[in-house]
């Protein structure tokens, strides 16, 4: 299966064989077929899923070019068990046009264009600051769209441009292409690794210096439960006229107690969100 690092998300396996005899032999592919990513809102979804969406996409490329090789040769060659219409052809070459345009703009967001697939400004920035660092896997994967480019011009051609444009596509993509995409999103995913690492170092460092302050907290809780007690016990010695003390004893008691109790909680927080993350 090709994957990266492991990643499949809302992927499908499908197995092609390709067989026809300019290859000079049968190709059997098993790989990563992505559906369609959803829409994005930006206001839904954080910044890590945003770039996670759009490695997605990168990755995906490798299917769509498959795909369209799978359709070109459909294009090209006449089913020996039911020959196809004209019609059939021209849903053909819809797809496969259909697949190049998807391409074509996860190209762009590689290139640092901003095309209009639902990712946000910033992620296409950051995912072509992070391409331009591999020019050989970019110059790789522009063959590549150049390639597909051609195939979708030869099929208004005869079919012995098809037939040379197909033939260079899959050697090109069998030797070159998948594992130039690979690479890229390899180090696009460790590059979010680092930095969500970086984010959870961050809350955890500030968690260290909120369970500071809330050390300091219950030490003041501690402190003004005492001072309340001294004076009940004042109040009481005086009698009538340490009323007014006593009353002021019960409200420093039940501050005492909500410092106490916000204390506890903001533990409990602290540390279920330790669990969450490790």
């Amino acid at each position: 299966m090709v994957c990266c690092k492991g990643r499949v998300t809302p992927f499908d396996c499908i197995s092609l064989t390709l067989c026809s005899p300019y290859w000079g032999y049968d190709l059997g592919m098993t790989i990563a077929m992505q559906h369609p990513p959803p829409a994005i809102d930006s206001e839904a979804h954080t910044l890590h899923a945003h770039r996670r969406t759009a490695i997605d996409m990168i990755a995906t490329m490798r299917a769509r070019v498959v795909r369209c090789a799978l359709f070109g040769t459909y294009v090209l060659r006449d089913n020996p068990v039911s020959p196809e219409t004209e019609t059939t052809r021209a849903h053909w070459c819809d797809l496969l046009r259909e697949q190049f345009l998807e391409m074509e703009q996860t190209v762009q967001m590689l290139t640092g264009k901003h095309p209009d697939n639902g990712i946000p400004r910033d992620v296409c920035n950051w995912i072509s600051s992070i391409a331009d660092q591999n020019p050989e896997h970019i110059k790789s994967i522009l063959s590549m769209h150049a390639m597909t480019q051609n195939i979708v011009t030869a099929l208004d051609s005869d079919a012995k441009g098809l037939d040379a444009a197909l033939k260079k596509h899959f050697k090109f993509g069998r030797e070159v292409f998948f594992h130039a995409v690979t690479n890229i999103c390899d180090a696009l995913w460790s590059q979010l690794d680092i930095a969500r690492h970086k984010e959870v170092q961050g809350a955890h460092e500030a968690a260290k210096a909120i369970d500071v302050t809330l050390r300091r907290l219950e030490r003041i809780g501690k402190h003004v439960r005492l001072v309340s007690l001294n004076a009940s016990v004042e109040a009481a010695r005086v009698g009538e006229e340490g009323k007014g003390l006593g009353v002021i004893a019960v409200e420093f008691k039940a501050l005492a107690e909500e410092i106490q109790r916000l204390a506890v909680t903001a533990r409990e927080d602290i540390a279920a969100f330790s669990v969450a993350n490790r």
